[in-house]
């Protein structure tokens, strides 16, 4: 068996026991022993593990444990541009990929405009809010960004091994800002064009994701924006459409990577 760990942050566990389950018994079917560890402990581990699949959204982890020699599962280019929104639109315009406008100073902002709230490293849809009161913006915290009126929701690429596997769309709730399903946006597959995946490709020239998301926001007139990266990516969307395979899909590129196929140094 090759051994391996699962990293999650301690308030995560209990609502992703079923995929971490599942992720235990699926890889002992590869011969792979991975056990569940929490962020907090990595530092008193004797380090006798092959490799690490960071679900905790904590890339300095991802970084120590890449100095020591250790796999992890996604790298911490990626871990970085999908837990910092600001370095993932820096990244997005440097391949030039459009994005909503962002402000990075309270005097480029248009007053007159909606201007969305969000964390810097939030996920899940939490804390996104439209912006009332200009005068407390902390933009060391949270991204601002125009709010797109044509919006009509987010489309989600997964992404295993820098290749697209499914696509789904999360439609909002009436007047509510965030699409996110556990927030009670509906979601269907996104059946998406030649010309999107060659956005999507164009985006994974210089970055090797593993086993991550990319978001779109996709307008009335078809365009679609970048919107973010999703390093732990979650399955309940697709499992609700009744799809299933990202878990094999994503192991197996794992043994692998693990048992010497070719690795991006990317």
């Amino acid at each position: 068996m090759i051994n391996g760990i699962v990293i999650y942050n301690e308030e995560d566990v209990s609502k992703n026991k079923a995929y971490i389950d599942w992720l235990i018994v699926e890889g002992k079917a590869r011969n792979l022993n991975i056990k569940l560890e929490l962020d907090k402990d990595i530092d008193e581990l004797n380090y006798d593990y092959k490799f690490a699949i960071n679900r905790s959204r904590n890339f300095d982890l991802t970084y120590r444990l890449e100095e020591k020699g250790i796999r992890v599962f996604n790298k911490y280019k990626f871990a970085v541009l999908g837990n910092d929104k600001l370095k993932a639109y820096d990244y997005i315009e440097s391949v030039n990929i459009n994005y909503p406008k962002i402000y990075k100073t309270l005097n480029k902002i248009n007053r007159e405009k909606k201007i969305i709230e969000k964390p810097k490293n939030g996920h899940g849809g939490n804390n996104i809010r439209i912006v009332e009161d200009f005068n407390n913006l902390d933009f060391n915290k949270n991204v601002y960004q125009d709010y797109i009126e044509a919006y009509i929701g987010d489309i989600r690429f997964y992404i295993i091994n820098n290749k697209v596997e499914h696509a789904v769309i999360r439609i909002p709730k009436k007047d509510s800002l965030i699409s996110n399903f556990t927030k009670g946006g509906s979601v269907e597959i996104y059946n998406y064009s030649n010309k999107e995946k060659e956005i999507i490709n164009k985006i994974l020239k210089d970055i090797k994701i593993d086993f991550g998301g990319i978001d779109f926001l996709l307008l009335k007139n078809g365009e679609i924006l970048f919107n973010e990266f999703e390093d732990a990516v979650g399955s309940r969307m697709l499992s609700h459409l009744g799809i299933n395979d990202t878990m094999e899909k994503f192991l197996d590129h794992i043994v692998n990577e693990i048992k010497g196929g070719k690795e991006d140094e990317r």
